[in-house]
This record gives C-alpha cells, structure tokens and sequence, in this order.
C-alpha cells in the first residue's frame, strides 16, 4: 500500500483524470462507460480537480480515492475482490482501512499487515493457523472476522466494521467515569471468554483495541494477530522491540519475560486497559519502555487510590486482582472476571414483580381491608400523619325471612319494636288460655 496520501503541488496534478480511474480497477466497465459519456455531453466537467469533486458528490468515489487519484496514484485501492473506501487508522502492525466487497457490496474493515512482517513464513504459516480459529469466533462482543488471504504479496484480514470509536480515542477526552470503564472491561472480559474458549490468546488487549459502538457496546478487536508479535520462538525482545514498544504498557509480567502464555496473560492486559481507563495514566509508569517493563516484572502497580481515592474498595480489589503479578492470582478465566466486574454494576435486587391484589371480599358484611401504610420518605421536621379514621362495620346476622320486617324495625325504630314483641307475647298467652278454657267446657 502507498505510504503517501497527500496530493502532489497542483502543477502535478493530471490533466486527464479518466486513464488513472480505469487503470486503478475500483470501478465497473458500465460506471466508467456512465462517467466517460457524461464529460463528453457536457454534464459532467473535464478539469480533473472539478470532475473529483464531482464525483465524490454524486457518491462514485470517495475523498480519499480522489486524493490518490489527483496524486496520480492508481494502484493500490482493489485488494482482492475488496475496494479501499477509506483509511481509518494504522498501528505497529499494519493499517485500516474501511472498503467494501465488489459483488457483495458489504462494508467491512480491511486491516492490510505490515510488509516487514510478511517476509517472516514462520510467523506467516502459524498467522493462518490462527486465523482458522479466529474464524469461528462469533460473540457480540468480538469483531468478527469475515476473511483472511494474501494477494499481490499482500497479507491481509477482512473484518467486521464497527461505527463508533476506539476506548483509546475516548481516553483522549479524560478518564472514564467509573460505571463506564467497569461496564466497557466487564464486556470486554465476556469476549475474551468466549476466544479462550476457542482456544484463543489475545496477546495484545489495550483500549485502542476496545472499539465502542454507537450502541455503547464494546467489541474486542485484532483476535488472532497478536501471534505476529511472537510468532518467532528465536526472536529477541531487542528484535521484536520495534513490535512491542506500542503494547508494553499491557503486557503481561509472563508475556515480557518471553515465557508461554494463557488467558490469564490477557486478563491482566485487560486490568492494565481498566486502570488507564478509571486513571487517565499507566498503572506501571517509567521514562523507557524497558523501564516499564521491569516494574511490571519486579513491581506492583502504583495504587490505583493514589489517583482516584473515590473509588470504592470493590472496585480496587478486583482491579489489584486483575493486576496480580503472578497468574495464579489473578482470575482464573475471563468468565470469572466478567462476573467479579458485573456485580460492581448491578444495581441491588429489588423485586419487579407486581404486589398481590388484595382477596375479594366475600359479603358486604366482611370488613374492608384496611390501606397500606405509605412507604413514601418523610423528612425530619415533618408531622406523623395522623392515623386513619375508624372504619365503621356493620354486622348483618342473617334472619328468616318472616322475621326479617321485624329485624328492621328494631334497627330502626327500638321502642316500637319492643312494643311489637310485647304484644305479640301478650296475645299468644290470651290465645293459649282461651284454648284451655275451651277444652274444659
């Protein structure tokens, strides 16, 4: 790939910008044709610069195409079936770029490894071996990776492309608020679970590796690539230095010292990624690289409190475990560590189900069930509320029907109902006698 993307002094700029379009491959024989006809009809312009511009606005090409274009570059934008649309970033590995499929027309993210890099078969041939595994990755927390060729010479691996920002360009505005970086590194952990499980060691976890999403969801980046680093069993950290020097400040004390390497390594890389994401600073700091690399080695980490004394306990011991030097001491899998981080975000239990209506009530003669006492807060200077009035119950025995007019005239009207009832004795005692006299006559 060109290592130049600014264009030449205007003088250099080509006059005829069609050849170096056709040449490049990026466009089909009917767009090319479209484009061709238009500048002779008039509709579009010939001047190279002001065609660019037209084209770019009618979505035919890209900025960054156009630029190269007008650099006079044509090669370098088809890299297999994959047209180059942009370029998003590089590193000690290689470069970024956004492009899309020609047949499919699927955006993804093309990552293009260095050249220097490619000329090691060894570090290549175990780099396709990983790639295999990296193939069956498939987590909402891992960018996926679609392709893996080489072409032209060019090593390279087609990968899923994520609108949003990495967490080390969110670093660049501050430290993270603490609810953030624990909930980014607890997603970040549940990836990396899931490529241990694969039988997957990241080797290079750091927040420029952590991309977010605009959905604030975090997607573990360049699974599989960090075997370009120490591919080579021979090679020196002097040798590999030029490699490493971007990631020292994530290693692992395991990883620094060239040993073999699990998970754990990756864990620890990912409480060095936390660290820098709560403090805005290195939990290993040092004027060299070498020098923080020995502090690793021979040294904790600076507290954590030191820069952030806000941070609650629960918070700073799982970080230290995180941090531990050795990896038996750390979390065991990245499933654990997951766990450990998720619970310092959780908000406490509460339940969400409903309250149980309250039973039906029977007859109208049941009492009604009183109010519950009200669960609102009420400050200090603030009155009791005083208690509810007294519910008021009325108990209705249940009577014979022929007694019931009875009933409620004594409910009502007493006196006269004892009147009643005294008569009523008086008259059945008259009606016994007058029957018995009878009887005797």
């Amino acid at each position: 790939m060109a290592t130049s993307d600014k264009p030449k002094p205007a003088e250099a700029v080509p006059s005829d910008l069609l050849p170096i379009i056709r040449n490049s491959g990026i466009l089909s024989d009917r767009q090319f044709t479209e484009i061709r006809s238009k500048i002779i009809s008039g509709e579009y312009p010939n001047e190279s610069k002001t065609l660019a511009q037209r084209l770019v606005r009618d979505g035919i090409l890209t900025e960054y195409q156009t630029r190269r274009f007008l650099s006079g570059k044509s090669h370098g934008l088809l890299v297999g079936k994959y047209v180059i649309l942009d370029r998003l970033g590089s590193g000690s590995m290689g470069r970024v770029y956004k492009a899309h499929h020609q047949l499919m027309g699927r955006v993804v993210a093309l990552k293009i490894i260095a050249p220097e890099i490619v000329t090691n078969e060894r570090v290549v041939a175990r780099f396709r071996r990983e790639m295999q595994l990296v193939g069956r990755l498939d987590h909402p927390n891992v960018v996926r990776a679609y392709d893996a060729d080489q072409a032209n010479g060019i090593l390279y691996i087609v990968m899923e492309y994520v609108s949003g920002q990495s967490l080390g360009q969110r670093l660049k505005e501050g430290p993270l608020a603490p609810v953030d970086a624990v909930n980014y590194a607890s997603q970040a952990a549940l990836g990396l679970h899931h490529a241990h499980e694969q039988g997957i060691v990241h080797r290079d976890v750091k927040p420029s590796n952590l991309l977010l999403n605009d959905d604030r969801q975090v997607k573990v980046l360049d699974l599989g690539l960090g075997v370009l680093m120490d591919g080579d069993s021979h090679a020196t950290f002097a040798t590999a230095d030029g490699v490493a020097v971007g990631t020292v400040d994530y290693m692992s004390p395991e990883q620094a010292c060239g040993r073999d390497v699990d998970g754990r390594s990756d864990l620890f890389s990912l409480g060095c990624s936390l660290y820098h994401l709560l403090s805005g600073r290195q939990a290993f700091p040092g004027d060299s690289p070498i020098e923080r690399l020995g502090r690793r080695i021979n040294n904790r980490h600076v507290p954590i409190t030191d820069l952030r004394p806000d941070l609650p306990p629960s918070l700073v011991a799982v970080l230290d475990r995180l941090l531990a030097t050795k990896p038996q001491d750390r979390f065991q899998t990245a499933g654990e560590a997951a766990e450990a981080l998720q619970s310092l975000v959780k908000p406490k239990k509460t339940s969400t189900l409903p309250s149980p209506a309250p039973p039906p009530r029977k007859s109208a003669a049941e009492p009604a069930p009183a109010p519950a006492p009200s669960t609102e807060p009420r400050s200090a200077d603030q009155a009791p509320a005083p208690p509810p009035p007294p519910v008021i119950v009325t108990v209705r025995p249940t009577y014979p029907s022929w007694f019931r007019p009875l009933a409620g005239l004594a409910e009502h009207k007493p006196a006269a109902a004892l009147l009643t009832i005294l008569g009523a004795i008086i008259a059945s005692l008259g009606a016994g006698f007058a029957a018995g006299w009878f009887l005797k006559g």
